[in-house]
């Protein structure tokens, strides 16, 4: 019955646990600063399920795992050349083909001459993929994480939080 349970949620595209995915690109760790900063603060709410991965270093394999694993996700991404950071676009495309569904998702954009990228995020998850609900709170940054970020991070948190009653 375990390996019937499992396969009844997979092939409903249902998390098989609630939990938050923080999946980022980052080139100079000013975006990777920011997922580390919601991590803690997800876990200060008493949130134990929670996974922070490097879309660049971690094979997509794992990643995609983690997505069909988890209720919510982060993306967090830089913007690069006013678009997605390409390893962030591509593990899109890996969720889109795999037709991941049925998430909550939260966005973190950084650029330092345009912030694009939360903007085109959200209408990748909006126009290429299904029932994808995407939070209306964001962190956006220009360049680097800064203390004056901290409300956007603990609107972000408790969003996230919020979501998942």
């Amino acid at each position: 019955m375990y390996f019937i349970g499992k396969y009844d949620t997979w092939s409903k595209y249902l998390p098989e646990e609630k939990g938050v995915l923080i999946v980022y690109a980052s080139m100079y760790g000013n975006t990777e600063s920011a997922a580390q900063a919601l991590a803690a603060k997800l876990c200060e709410k008493g949130m134990t399920k929670v996974a922070v991965y490097d879309v660049s270093s971690t094979d997509v394999s794992q990643l995609i795992s983690e997505t069909f694993r988890f209720s919510h996700l982060v993306l967090a991404s830089v913007t690069y050349n006013l678009g997605i950071y390409p390893a962030m676009h591509n593990y899109l495309l890996d969720m889109k083909a795999l037709n991941v569904q049925n998430r909550t998702v939260a966005l973190i954009e950084n650029g330092s001459w345009a912030v694009k990228s939360g903007d085109l995020m959200q209408q990748f998850l909006n126009d290429e993929m299904k029932n994808m609900t995407v939070l209306n709170e964001r962190i956006s940054m220009a360049s680097s994480f800064h203390a004056e970020k901290e409300p956007e991070l603990e609107t972000l948190a408790n969003a996230i939080v919020e979501s998942m009653q």
